[in-house]
């Protein structure tokens, strides 16, 4: 009935399927994706905005411990959830509200509930962006001009990355490289520099003579104030990873995804490629478990000076 409730109430809320608990009896109308051990493959392969954990603690002990392990695993991803009960251990999350939801269930986030300060921040995001892009026209628009006037191919580079509980969206950024890039990575993986599923170069062949000024000074990245206009990213937060990146990661890097990325974090003021990969995960970490408003404004302080000496820039 859960299913069904929930799409009454929300039509446009699309139920992936169903996972199935110890004492559970299939029905044969569900699609049944698999049972509670399989959580971990579904949530790397779909994207989950919430998942909902429907069994009845005190119905068994197996189906207590089945419980227990999706719940730590949504805590592990940083993926929100729904519990009918009370009756489990938790190492980071918490609820929304300690009562029942309309829904008969106690929804839990796995970063800190402030609703205001999260409100304020979408407002700035707004604003910020709308306003630079604004003031920073005539810079978009002599950047335009030379990347047109140097190099054959488009002036801006979409790529698909990876946002907010892993949907994916579209990047804007200059073109700083040239047009044929992407083909030409895999001919580059062995020179990677960084460890992890990242791809980092110091000295990148394929970047053009205006794309590397561009770079060292962040000005390819301007273009994605309109995705932070758009609602996709935010100014402050973990910077958008590619699909190819993500489905390297281990779980509990995952749970970076748990909010919503952004054009600077505390990996760019804190030396940006001159980190490993780990320290800038756990870099990350420690924002999505400490993040306030204050936070944000720090960083944003922070960043500037960091863009105008080009430190740690490839």
């Amino acid at each position: 009935m859960t299913a069904s409730d929930l799409q009454k109430k929300n039509p446009a809320r699309q139920v992936i399927g169903f996972l199935t608990l110890p004492d559970d009896i299939p029905t044969p109308s569900l699609p049944i994706l698999g049972d509670v051990d399989d959580l971990e493959k579904i949530l790397r392969a779909h994207v989950v905005v919430e998942v909902f954990i429907a069994g009845i603690a005190l119905r068994s002990q197996s189906e207590a411990q089945a419980m227990q392990k999706a719940i730590k695993m949504c805590e592990r991803f940083g993926v929100p959830f729904a519990l009918p009960e009370q009756f489990f251990r938790f190492d980071r999350a918490s609820p929304v509200n300690r009562i029942k939801s309309g829904d008969g269930y106690i929804h839990y986030l796995n970063v800190d509930t402030k609703p205001l300060q999260w409100a304020i921040k979408r407002w700035f995001d707004m604003t910020a962006s709308a306003t630079a892009l604004w003031i920073l026209s005539p810079l978009f628009l002599a950047v335009a001009l030379l990347i047109k006037l140097t190099s054959r191919g488009p002036i801006l580079f979409l790529q698909e990355r990876v946002g907010l509980h892993g949907k994916t969206f579209y990047l804007f950024k200059f073109r700083s490289m040239v047009a044929a890039a992407e083909t030409l990575k895999e001919s580059l993986l062995t020179q990677n520099e960084q460890q992890g599923p990242v791809f980092k170069i110091k000295n990148d062949p394929r970047v053009t003579t205006i794309g590397r000024f561009i770079r060292r000074y962040s000005i390819d990245e301007l273009p994605q104030l309109v995705n932070v206009l758009r609602g996709e990213m935010s100014v402050v937060g973990p910077r958008p990873p590619v699909p190819s990146e993500v489905v390297r990661y281990e779980s509990w890097q995952r749970r970076r995804l748990s909010v919503r990325p952004g054009l600077t974090c505390i990996w760019q003021v804190s030396g940006r490629n001159e980190i490993s990969f780990d320290e800038w995960m756990y870099l990350d970490m420690c924002y999505v478990d400490n993040w306030n408003l204050l936070t944000d404004f720090d960083l944003i302080l922070k960043t500037f000076p960091v863009i105008l000496s080009g430190r740690g820039a490839s």
